[in-house]
């Protein structure tokens, strides 16, 4: 048997020590949009226009060029020919040599999460395939490994329509944008229907088949599903069953971030008859406030239903569901009720920040001026630290909201752009409103919920 040499002594950095950019997901995780973009994860930032997307050419020199909205000229590629391209090799040989590269700023810079993706992949899922990724790699970055991790979004279907979301993760959002014709093919070219077709049958002929040939082969040890909705998918059902009647469950760890609405389809339910088969599985529960507030925020939810299939994951498995938090403005004057259903349910809170490219994503509580997003704060840190009892499930937010005490506002990172920003954003959010009609049927409306800060509802009303 040939000696295992370490992989620090073969001139590249030790990922378990010096190298802190290192990430095993180049080795082991794909990941594809809806709108068929191939990217290292999700949370990767490579070029993701639909135009300017780095799969519109498998020639590195192309990567990136803009190509018209026409699906004669659009030629996505398969996972075979995405692996050991040369923009992954190139990304795997600057990752083992150390070195920082943008596409991985979210986690570098921690964007989105303190609790980064890098940390998930490289420092617990996948932790003992680093030597194997050194091994298996050519100096050129061509690696001899599988893909056995997948975030594939097979579609946009989704029956909510999230605030702080879209018509590319939602297709309720792509039936709001159509029927009040507030898209155009300049800026949303995959909803041009010849352009969706392609994408339909690039999904359904390409897609569906290498993630179904890697289910068939065994191979599969993580599945992260997410959509859209990923339990309105019917290859989620078909392949999760046949993961288990072939038993290769055990070995597969499965990841969800849902909205919860249904947890069950054709008397198969996800609880009961799916999860307790695998090696581990985690459900990730998209929820921003509760009640009212909550359904403000994610159209078409409904609160009671949420919770009582939330409870029965909990049943199941406390230690295995979590509060997936997305922290908006209106849901800082919600997180007190999280905070005590996360206590009441002994279930950890996950924390998120609203991304933020652009200072008219008034969504945000950034938007909002720096002395009242302190106070707020403020508030929702003191009523967290009187939880002593259970620090451990709420450290995350709490962690998250001192940290946005230090992190700037909008005005502080765009002071030139920051006033038309929250105008057009304030634009955006009153044409939702109206198509939405909120604060009828006893809904509540934007305005309705910063009453409860009147500085930030005369902030509101003024810009």
């Amino acid at each position: 048997m040939n000696k295992i040499i370490p992989i620090w002594t073969r001139g590249k950095l030790d990922p378990l020590s010096e190298n802190k950019t290192f990430c095993i997901a180049p080795w082991v995780h794909t990941y594809i949009s809806p709108q068929s973009e191939r990217r290292m994860c999700c949370a990767s930032r490579e070029e993701h226009t639909f135009q300017k997307q780095y799969i519109d050419s498998t020639n590195d020199k192309n990567y990136g060029e803009v190509k018209e909205s026409n699906p004669d000229a659009y030629s996505p590629v398969s996972l075979k020919e995405h692996w050991n391209s040369d923009y992954m090799k190139n990304i795997r040989v600057k990752l083992m040599a150390g070195e920082e590269i943008p596409q991985c700023d979210v986690c570098n810079k921690s964007i989105l999460s303190l609790n980064t993706y890098r940390s998930w992949f490289t420092g617990y899922l996948f932790k003992d395939k680093i030597q194997e990724a050194f091994d298996k790699t050519a100096d050129d970055g061509t690696t001899e490994m599988e893909v056995i991790s997948f975030d594939y979004r097979f579609s946009n279907i989704c029956n909510f329509k999230c605030r702080m979301c879209g018509e590319q993760l939602s297709s309720s959002w792509e039936n709001e944008k159509r029927n009040h014709d507030m898209w155009s093919p300049k800026t949303d070219p995959w909803m041009v229907p010849s352009m969706k077709k392609t994408i339909e049958k690039f999904h359904k002929e390409v897609v569906n088949k290498e993630f179904q040939e890697a289910i068939n082969k065994g191979i599969v040890e993580e599945i992260y599903w997410v959509g859209g909705e990923p339990l309105l998918f019917d290859i989620h059902w078909s392949s999760m069953k046949q993961l288990v009647n072939e038993k290769n469950s055990d070995k597969c760890y499965v990841r969800y971030n849902s909205n919860l609405s249904m947890i069950e389809k054709n008397g198969i339910n996800l609880f009961r008859d799916i999860l307790p088969n695998f090696k581990d599985w985690l459900m990730c529960a998209s929820i921003d406030a509760t009640g009212k507030i909550g359904q403000f925020i994610r159209t078409g939810l409904n609160w009671d239903k949420w919770l009582n299939n939330y409870l029965q994951g909990v049943e199941l498995n406390r230690n295995k569901m979590r509060i997936d938090l997305t922290l908006t403005g209106p849901g800082m004057f919600d997180l007190k009720n999280i905070i005590d259903l996360s206590i009441q349910t002994g279930t950890y809170i996950e924390t998120k920040i609203v991304f933020a490219f652009h200072p008219d994503v008034v969504m945000s509580p950034f938007a909002w001026p720096r002395d009242i997003l302190d106070k707020v704060l403020d508030d929702n840190i003191a009523y967290l630290k009187s939880k002593s009892n259970n620090q451990r499930l709420l450290s995350s937010l709490l962690n998250t909201l001192v940290d946005m005490k230090q992190r700037p506002s909008f005005s502080e990172q765009w002071p030139n752009e920051y006033q038309q920003g929250l105008k057009n954003g304030k634009n955006y959010q009153t044409k939702i409103k109206d198509i939405r009609k909120d604060g009828e049927n006893g809904t509540l409306t934007i305005e309705n919920i910063y009453s409860k800060e009147p500085k930030l509802l005369e902030w509101w009303n003024n810009i």
